[in-house]
């Protein structure tokens, strides 16, 4: 009878247990907010122009970052896209343009989204490129988030007007 009593007491705390365990596990879980700070990191390289860029010992290393407004249901109401590249070329180097371009991987096509960076001369080669674009359309920022290798950033200098340092876009950072 002992036996019966302990088995019972202990089948009854398992089973309490487990109430408590569906019963927090079983509430509606909130589904997570959507980030309203992407982040895609980037690596530019003459390689990866089209045509690859041959000889030019450069790269930039960065980022673009969406920092987005959301409507309750989620929609992209409004947003701010930042640029920042750390650039090293080996000399003296003309930059003229950073931009957001909507082609796949080995195609080229005219910017879609500046930076407004305009052209300045760099007598050393290496340094930091950092702005904020305001008014890009909702419409164009989702539907970068909704096909990221769609879209290319590439770095321009008066040497390789068409693009110098070049990476596709892929999936960002959450942050």
């Amino acid at each position: 009878m002992r036996r019966t009593l302990f088995s019972s007491a202990i089948a009854l705390v398992g089973v309490v247990a487990l109430v408590v365990i569906g019963a927090a596990g079983g509430a509606q879980a909130k589904k997570p907010a959507l980030s309203a700070t992407p982040v895609f990191k980037l690596h530019l390289k003459p390689s990866q122009e089209v045509p690859a860029v041959k000889g030019l010992k450069a790269d930039a290393v960065g980022s673009v970052t969406f920092d987005l407004e959301r409507s309750s249901a989620g929609v992209i109401t409004s947003g701010e896209v930042i640029f920042y590249f750390n650039y090293s070329f080996p000399s003296t180097v003309n930059i003229t343009g950073l931009h957001i371009h909507q082609a796949p991987k080995g195609s080229v096509a005219p910017p879609l989204v500046s930076s407004g960076v305009t052209t300045f001369t760099d007598s050393d080669g290496k340094g930091n490129v950092t702005t904020v674009v305001t008014g890009v359309a909702p419409a164009t920022l989702q539907a970068i988030l909704d096909n990221p290798r769609g879209y290319y950033v590439n770095l321009h200098t008066s040497v390789n007007p068409d693009g110098a340092l070049r990476e596709q876009m892929h999936n960002p950072k959450k942050r």
